[in-house]
């Protein structure tokens, strides 16, 4: 790329610094001039890029990206636990002559509303996946951003609806489970 394609440096002045950082810190291959460039009208001096490059390419911490993608496998395993946990909880309650169950299925269909919310929230969400990659849709994506080039990538529409649903289950899992386990603790 050249400092002078204006769609290539727009497309990067969209990104925050870590990502340029990191894109210029794990691509040999990538146009390094132009990431400056952006960076420098950001107010940062070359010289003060270049050492946060050199302690970033350094650096024994992992990258943003492996750490997003540790938080989605531990969010996807939480929630099978979590959704083990409230199917017979929210069972117990259907069936229960407990004197708060009305109060408490109100507070369920409370509950799944607000992890519908919170679920299509997870779906928008926007997080660097991989090394060259944003993804959007947390746990489970339903897009990308290519970072080098700027290309969005959808899914096809089934895929994608389905991947917005789980997301949305993943949030009404996550919002039920204190309610559920209020309720086994009062029982």
């Amino acid at each position: 790329m050249n400092i002078a394609d204006p769609k290539y440096l727009e497309h990067l002045r969209d990104l925050p610094s870590g990502y340029l950082l990191d894109l210029m810190a794990d691509n040999q291959d990538i146009d390094e001039e132009s990431i400056y460039w952006v960076l420098q009208e950001r107010g940062l001096l070359r010289e003060e890029i270049t050492k946060k490059l050199q302690r970033r390419r350094s650096s024994r911490w992992p990258r943003t990206y492996t750490l997003w993608t540790v938080a989605r496998w531990i969010t996807l395993f939480n929630a099978l636990i979590v959704t083990y946990f409230n199917i017979p909880g929210l069972y117990q309650i259907l069936h229960s002559d407990h004197a708060f169950r009305v109060p408490l299925l109100f507070l369920s269909v409370g509950s799944i509303l607000c992890g519908f919310y919170i679920g299509f929230k997870l779906t928008t969400h926007l997080y660097q996946g991989g090394k060259s990659l944003l993804y959007c849709g947390f746990p489970i994506p339903v897009g990308f951003v290519n970072l080098q080039t700027g290309e969005e990538i959808i899914k096809n529409k089934a895929p994608m609806i389905l991947h917005m649903a789980l997301n949305a289950l993943i949030g009404v899992n996550l919002t039920l489970f204190p309610l559920i386990f209020i309720y086994i603790m009062m029982d």
